[in-house]
Order: C-alpha cells, then sequence, then structure tokens
C-alpha cells in the first residue's frame, strides 16, 4: 500500500515538473518586412508604417491603437518588436510609389511579409 501510494506521488510529481516548464517559450515578436519594386528589386529608403486601429476589447470596449514606422535599410528590409501577436496592416511608401499589405504576427516568432510597389 505505501509502495503504490509513493509511485502515485512520484509520478505527480514527475508530470507536473515536465507539463509546467516543458513549453514556455521566450523571445521577442518580430514582423520583417521587405519593399520590393515591380521588377522583384529590392526598394531602399522606403517608409514602412504597420498600424491597427480597428480592433475592439469586446469586454472592456477599449481600442487597440497601434502604429510604428521604420525606414528600409539597402536589403528593402525593415523590421518591427511587438510584445503580442497581432493582426496589423502594412503602408510602404517611397516618392509617389505606395504599397499595401497585411500581416499576423506570431509571438515569439519572426513573421516575414513581402510588398511590391
Amino acid at each position: 500500500m505505501k509502495r503504490s501510494l509513493f509511485v502515485i506521488v512520484l509520478v505527480a510529481i514527475i508530470y507536473c515538473g515536465t507539463t509546467l516548464t516543458s513549453c514556455k517559450k521566450n523571445g521577442p515578436t518580430v514582423a520583417s518586412i521587405t519593399v520590393l519594386d515591380t521588377l522583384g528589386l529590392s526598394v531602399p529608403l522606403a517608409t514602412v508604417t504597420l498600424w491597427q486601429d480597428t480592433a475592439h476589447n469586446t469586454v472592456t470596449g477599449a481600442q487597440s491603437t497601434v502604429r510604428v514606422s521604420g525606414t528600409t535599410g539597402a536589403n528593402g528590409n525593415v523590421q518591427f518588436t511587438f510584445a503580442n501577436e497581432a493582426f496589423l496592416n502594412i503602408w510602404a511608401i517611397r516618392g509617389i510609389d505606395t504599397a499595401f499589405g497585411f500581416i499576423r504576427l506570431v509571438q515569439y516568432q519572426t513573421t516575414p511579409a513581402t510588398v511590391r510597389f
């Protein structure tokens, strides 16, 4: 009887120890945006804006407003770091050229997206 109780307690401790600590991930949630022209070449110095202003919390009624901007480097890429998952709109501008798109960020992962002029 004591031995079976000991085995049950031991299995419960091992189960709790592995399930409570094995799946937690850490790290940044990153949006990596690449801007290309009609020929598929990278576009440096394009202004990229990610935004979301239409999400509402149904319980509290609070509106989620996210708006960040950055400029692409020589490789046509710009990265943004966020704390949480999100669906965001993409707007890229360079001169008179504009491009639109969207991205779904996955928490603790780098999510790539490409927009074309």
